[in-house]
């Protein structure tokens, strides 16, 4: 039964009285039940507006316009390789030949120029120049490069084309070292030949990497001058062959005399190395968050410099040696599909930065692009962007940046066949909603932090509009076929 008129005011008084008791002990009163379900509807429907609220989306106009504009033109490949000595050895196998799988990986890759390099460049014979007998420490820390080891480059390249850069020992070797490696090496090699005399001099007489940002005064005169005079009589092994260098781990301790030295040693191209994450001295910050932070991307624009002096000395810059962090990388995080994003993104501020290309390093760790076990190849996350970069970059493009997209970053790129290619790069960690305009049809190809592997999609327009959405820390590359009418 419905209550009675009394009993119902009677309730209203005593609530009224109960607020008063609370107001005088100083806390706030509760609100009346009718105006407290008011509240709580309004504010579901204001949560429910602003969750449904459309995002705008990123557009960009498909066009020849994008790359009408003046950009970097590629005169050499933008990815390249650079292997350790021993890495290299391993991947060749003990037959005359090396694995059919290798010679296809390299193919794919588009046969890019190999470095052999590194800290082994420094530690390695040529075979047969330590015997059993030499005892020293330097013969017990060197390694001796196999019999057959040209013979089976011979072969390899043979097959791939790749040109290579064959590093020579400026700390131990000697002057025989250097003319047996360049003689071998000459008879190896078919095609793209080019040496590199020590690496990373600027790290010679540093005693650990905790000493890397304290140079002393005089110090980095004293070693340019010992090392232009090794360099220089390991140079006459050399003869006329194109030399790559000077191979410094960082161009900065150098920075007043790395002219002198790519002078004075007529190098033909500046050779740098650029790891933006360290292994050895910040381990902790070589996580996967880290690698995807911008400024890891972006970090080649920190050497623009370099891209200066060496076009004062009339020579192309590139990074010869590069991976996603130092000292091998860390298992988690330089064999994650992250690297993949960073590997795209890392080239291409390179290329825009200047540089004509960038060599990702391979020292048996886990940042190595790929590992040859016996017959077969197996990929790591990072190397089908390496083959995409090479593929979305043929010698004879041009880059440059794309401006004024919503909440992304890009890069338009020409192509010497005619065709156009746009990068678009979602560094946040949320979706991005994209509107293309200007095309019929769409490929496109997807590398996401998330996934392994090179994800493709065939988009056509609805009523003249493409649309998709980018994944959180992903890059995409858009190639397209015109509408009607559109240029």
């Amino acid at each position: 039964m419905p209550e009675h008129p009394r009993t119902l005011l009677a309730l209203a008084l005593a609530v009224g009285a109960l607020a008063g008791l609370i107001g005088q002990a100083g806390l706030a009163p509760t609100a009346a039940p009718a105006a407290a379900a008011r509240q709580a509807a309004t504010h579901k429907q204001a949560k429910s507006k602003k969750k449904h609220k459309a995002i705008p989306p990123s557009e960009v106009l498909l066009s020849s316009s994008l790359t009408s504009t003046p950009g970097a033109v590629l005169t050499m490949p933008p990815v390249g390789l650079s292997m350790e000595y021993p890495v290299m050895a391993a991947a060749l196998g003990s037959g005359a030949c090396p694995a059919p799988a290798l010679v296809s990986t390299l193919k794919e890759l588009g046969s890019p120029p190999i470095s052999l390099a590194g800290q082994s460049q420094d530690m390695t014979a040529p075979p047969g120049a330590l015997t059993s007998s030499t005892a020293s420490w330097e013969a017990a820390t060197t390694y001796n490069l196999p019999s057959q080891f040209w013979a089976q480059m011979h072969c390899l390249l043979s097959a791939t084309g790749d040109p290579v850069t064959v590093g020579l020992d400026a700390r131990a070797g000697t002057l025989a070292w250097a003319q047996q490696m360049v003689g071998e090496a000459q008879g190896a090699v078919p095609s793209g030949l080019s040496f590199s005399i020590g690496n990373e001099p600027d790290l010679y007489y540093l005693p650990n990497y905790s000493s890397l940002d304290k140079t002393q005064a005089g110090e980095e005169a004293a070693a340019v001058s010992t090392y232009l005079r090794v360099a220089g009589y390991l140079e006459q092994a050399v003869g006329g062959a194109p030399l790559v260098g000077p191979e410094l781990a960082r161009p900065e301790h150098w920075r007043a005399q790395l002219n002198q030295v790519v002078g004075q040693l007529h190098d033909q191209v500046m050779g740098v190395h650029m790891y933006p994450l360290s292994a050895c001295v910040t381990p902790k910050a070589v996580t996967v968050g880290g690698l995807l932070d911008r400024s890891v991307g972006e970090a080649p624009t920190r050497m623009a410099w370099v891209v200066a002096d060496a076009a004062a000395e009339h020579v192309p810059a590139i990074i010869s040696e590069a991976n996603s962090a130092s000292c091998g990388g860390v298992a988690g995080v330089s064999d994650n599909p992250a690297t993949a994003v960073w590997a795209v993104r890392f080239v291409i501020s390179a290329l825009r930065t200047g540089f004509h290309e960038v060599r990702f390093h391979f020292s048996g760790d886990p940042y190595d692009p790929f590992v040859v076990a016996g017959s077969q190849v197996l990929p790591r996350p990072i190397e089908p962007a390496l083959v995409a970069l090479n593929q979305w970059l043929p010698v004879g493009s041009t880059i440059r940046g794309l401006t004024g997209v919503r909440e992304l970053s890009g890069a338009a790129i020409g192509q010497p066949s005619g065709s156009a290619l746009v990068v678009l790069d979602n560094e946040s960690g949320k979706p991005r909603p994209v509107l293309l305009k200007g095309a019929q049809s769409v490929h496109v190809q997807i590398f996401d932090a998330a996934l392994a592997g090179l994800h493709p999609l065939q988009l056509s327009a609805v009523a003249g509009k493409v649309r998709f959405t980018l994944a959180p820390n992903s890059v995409a590359s858009l190639s397209w076929t015109a509408a009607a009418g559109k240029g």
